[in-house]
């Protein structure tokens, strides 16, 4: 047995399970007498719907039911709504929000969209019937770019919806902004796509559903990251029954990013059959299917503007973003070009004034909705690479021109112009040691290795700061078994991260009980009565504070219990590293847990299992981690190839719970950064709308001889007051200072070349284009007369 302490780098006790092999997966799950479901989705970007002929693939061997959009229009079943936290436009109105049903109704508009949903008694035979329907279409032209959405004369993806217009958003003062750029000594403006991809979980996604006449109740195993906003999702807005009629539940996940937190058409698809055949139907998506149905992420294209004095202080910050968020609103698809890039403009610098304006734009494409950070890696890519290219193009030293703008620690806590609640940290410091890891002061050696090398050298710091987000509310519920298992149900939810060791170590070292002893459960609507699943990065946030919060009221609760074994009075009794202490006498936790179970060794007022314990705990404000990230890259000038030889990182994420998993994270979100940085990208045919990006054969993942060794360190001098256990979120910072400290390394690699920027992704191609043609490639202007 073993004993935990906060902080400590316990390792992580699901990983013999998962590799063994004994994880259980959604595509491990098979219930006996399952049939099997396929989509048939749309070949075209947008077409009109002129007949489904489904006659055919009805008579096809095994095929037990074919349902298309009339059928589920005739059912009575509902759209999936947006919940966006942000729905008002600048002048008031409200966003533009057109039906999403779980199929595409006489129209469809982007390229995978659901068109039928084929159930057969294996999933060969449901293939075979697939490719036995004839829909006739009448194709129609499509849009596949958020800015040429917004141009007149554009397709209009929606008759009622003038302009593709979504959302139209505005945060900051623009008086002040104005007003700054008219009496500044300089202005920067710097044109840039944050590229769109996609999550590509090694998981696909899937669901088994079943359903019980006698009760008409259903059973969903799903591999989503959310199972209770989604399970209401589906049952209320879709199924039109009470949520308590569908019990959802996640088995292990094998990644989500982000891209699994969405409410999904075929859920419900097999929900119905399931209850139309009455017998269980299975659904697993194809790779390819993938790529052309999960949510993707990024895809932004803005133009930013920055103010500065004579002497290169920050003045004022301008950013206009448009974001092309796909044929529907999705989820909470049109956050994120607005409110989610909006609240951490700036950065961790000291703006007196900025404004914000974000666009969210329908278009021909599958939908956008959050990918690991949502919002916060788009903003600090703007800041960052406005001050690099204004370092560059005003003759400033880049590593200076930061240092003298950020925020120094004496001026927190302080609100944002952005309306962001910054309360604790020490930027300047955090910014120091990642300069001192990284050891700046020899990086001049290392540029003349690489040209003895024929090869390019260039060092990029990128100092960041963003803020946690997710449901604001967590269920942790400590439960006692005679024999010494403790069981623990939290409403968050890993997808490979690690909470099965977290929330574990987390409870164990509260209580002061052996680790071992924890049984972890998630991702289970009859587990907990609330949860907010995973994102956000808020795992610790809210569900570790759940988990304290539980904790504590277990200690509350044992002391009247070790209290009657002590002979004391409670208010007598003392708790510390898991034991109890009073009249000279002491009792351990454990003891105290079987004494709870033995009715003759506990007061009169309690009886066997009084220590079992349910809290819900509510966050005020969101928290604010923050940080800096260094990269180094050596450039092949005759291949274009990137190549990363260095990076360090110092994170600011408060108390640290487990190092070892917080090290996991920031790889891993490092990772997915340079992904997107030098080689990621979805790409659509601009005529067609047809993907192109539509395999791993096409999609540049990166690769492990891609991703350096990595320095992390953390600064914990500042732990935040806005929740007991003092954690800021660590789940997504990896991605938001990692775009901008490769790309800005490439830029610095490349300067003199000529070259001053290049959007993402920085493919060898793009690169080698660029110093052969420095002025080929940018900047340009990206935004033209949609301003």
């Amino acid at each position: 047995m073993t004993r935990v302490e906060i902080g400590q780098a316990v390792r992580r006790q699901e990983d013999f399970r998962f590799l063994t092999g004994r994880g259980r997966y959604i595509d491990d799950i098979d219930m006996e007498g399952q049939a099997r479901g396929v989509v048939l989705r749309s070949s075209h970007a947008h077409a009109v719907i002129n007949s489904i002929d489904v006659a055919d693939a009805l008579e096809a061997p095994g095929v037990l039911l074919i349902v298309t959009g009339r059928d589920w229009i005739a059912e009575g079943f509902g759209p999936m709504p947006t919940k966006s936290g942000v729905r008002k436009n600048r002048d008031g109105s409200e966003l533009h929000e057109p039906p999403r049903h779980c199929f595409a109704i006489d129209r469809v508009r982007y390229v995978g969209e659901p068109v039928a949903f084929v159930v057969a008694e294996t999933e060969a035979a449901a293939i075979e019937a697939r490719d036995l329907i004839v829909v006739d279409y009448d194709e129609l032209p499509a849009v596949v770019d958020g800015v040429a959405a917004l141009k007149p004369g554009a397709p209009r993806i929606w008759d009622d919806i003038p302009a593709n217009l979504c959302l139209d958003f505005e945060l900051g003062d623009e008086r002040a902004v104005d007003a700054a750029f008219g009496k500044a000594a300089h202005v920067v403006t710097l044109d840039l796509v944050n590229n769109r991809v996609t999550a590509v979980p090694i998981e696909p996604r899937g669901c088994v559903a079943s359903y019980d006449p006698e009760t008409e109740t259903f059973t969903l195993y799903n591999a989503t990251q959310n199972v209770h906003a989604n399970a209401a999702t589906f049952a209320e807005n879709v199924l039109k029954i009470d949520k308590d009629r569908l019990h959802h539940i996640a088995p292990d996940v094998g990644g989500g990013f982000g891209a699994k937190n969405s409410a999904y058409p075929e859920s419900p698809m097999a929900l119905y059959a399931a209850r139309k055949l009455n017998r269980p139907v299975k659904w697993i998506n194809s790779r390819i299917e993938s790529f052309l149905s999960d949510t993707h992420g990024r895809g932004q294209t803005s133009r930013v503007q920055l103010a500065l004095d004579g002497d290169g202080r920050f003045l004022a910050l301008r950013t206009e973003t448009v974001g092309g968020i796909g044929a529907y609103c999705w989820t909470v698809g049109p956050f994120t070009p607005t409110a989610g890039s909006a609240r951490t403009q700036g950065g961790p610098y000291d703006f007196p004034a900025i404004y914000y304006r974000g666009r969210a734009v329908f278009t021909n494409t599958a939908p956008m909705d959050p990918y690991r950070g949502a919002g916060r890696p788009e903003a600090t890519f703007q800041i960052e690479r406005i001050i690099e290219f204004a370092a560059r193009k005003l003759g400033f030293d880049p590593v200076e021109l930061r240092r003298k703008n950020l925020m120094p620690p004496d001026m927190l806590p302080h609100t944002t112009p952005m309306g962001l609640n910054v309360d604790c940290g020490d930027f300047p410091r955090v910014f120091e040691r990642t300069l001192g890891l990284a050891d700046q002061a020899g990086l001049a050696e290392r540029a003349g290795s690489a040209r003895r090398r024929g090869r390019r050298f260039g060092f990029a710091v990128a100092p960041y700061l963003e803020c946690t987000g997710g449901g604001p509310r967590e269920y942790a519920g400590v439960g006692f078994r005679a024999g010494g298992a403790i069981s623990l149900s939290v409403g968050s939810q890993s997808t490979g991260m690690g909470h099965e060791t977290s929330m574990a170590q987390l409870l164990a070292a509260r209580l002061g009980v052996d680790f071992e002893r924890i049984e972890y459960h998630q991702g289970d609507t009859e587990k907990t009565p609330i949860g907010g699943g995973h994102g956000g990065s808020r795992g610790l946030e809210i569900g570790g504070n759940a988990v304290a919060q539980a904790a504590d009221e277990v200690i509350g609760k044992a002391k009247a219990v070790a209290a009657h074994l002590l002979q004391s009075r409670t208010d007598d009794v003392a708790f510390a590293a898991g034991v109890f202490r009073g009249s000279g006498a002491s009792v351990s936790m454990a003891e105290v847990i079987e004494a709870s179970f033995d009715p003759k060794l506990l007061p009169g007022n309690l009886s066997p299992g009084c220590l079992d314990t349910g809290a819900t705990f509510e966050r005020g404000e969101v928290s604010v981690p923050n940080g800096c990230h260094a990269a180094a890259v050596e450039v092949d000038p005759e291949t274009g190839f990137v190549e990363v030889v260095g990076y360090w990182v110092v994170d600011d994420f408060g108390t640290i719970i487990n190092p070892l998993l917080a090290d996991g994270q920031v790889m891993g979100g490092i990772a997915q950064g340079i992904g997107q940085a030098l080689s990621e990208e979805i790409v659509y045919d601009e005529d067609s709308g047809q993907l192109i990006t539509a395999s791993l054969m096409d999609y540049g993942l990166p690769r492990a001889d891609g991703v350096p060794n990595m320095v992390i360190e953390y600064y914990q001098g500042a732990p935040t007051a806005k929740n007991p256990l003092g954690v800021k979120g660590a789940g997504e910072a990896g991605c938001v200072g990692s775009l901008p400290a490769v790309v800005n390394a490439v830029l610095d690699a490349l300067k003199d070349d000529g070259v001053r920027h290049i959007d993402m992704p920085l493919t060898p191609e793009k690169v080698w284009r660029a110093i052969a043609d420095p002025n080929a490639g940018g900047p340009v202007d990206l935004m033209g007369d949609v301003l």
